[in-house]
């Protein structure tokens, strides 16, 4: 019988501890950075598969200008720039200023074979 006393008791002093403001911001601060771990390792495939694509590009052009390959880079920095660069200039033809011909053919081939426009 004590033993359950002391067991509640206990217990209400930790939710009484939970429901301070201090741990409320402190819990709050660690959920931020737990939230940020979880959005680092969940971004971790489609790193991989935004350099294979780039690297891929890359190693098979090599004769790119240098204003070329850093905007190969820039669009392959994230899947939403790649999804737009795909919906612009490989879905809806638009005119690109950087890189045309075969060499945008060969790029807009090369994002359709790999999976980051498959939205989830």
């Amino acid at each position: 019988m004590l033993r359950g006393l002391i067991i509640l008791i206990q217990v209400v002093l930790l939710i009484m501890l939970l429901r301070s403001d201090f741990a409320q911001y402190f819990l709050e601060d660690a959920q931020a950075t737990v939230g940020s771990w979880f959005e680092t390792v969940a971004s971790v495939p489609d790193r991989q598969k935004l350099s294979a694509l780039r690297e891929g590009f890359l190693y098979n052009n090599l004769s790119l200008q240098p204003h070329q390959t850093d905007y190969i880079f820039q669009i392959t920095e994230s899947v939403e720039q790649v999804r737009h660069f795909n919906s612009l200039y490989c879905e809806g033809n638009d005119k690109n200023p950087f890189i045309f011909g075969a060499n945008l053919a060969k790029l807009c081939s090369d994002i359709s074979a790999t999976t980051l426009l498959v939205k989830l």
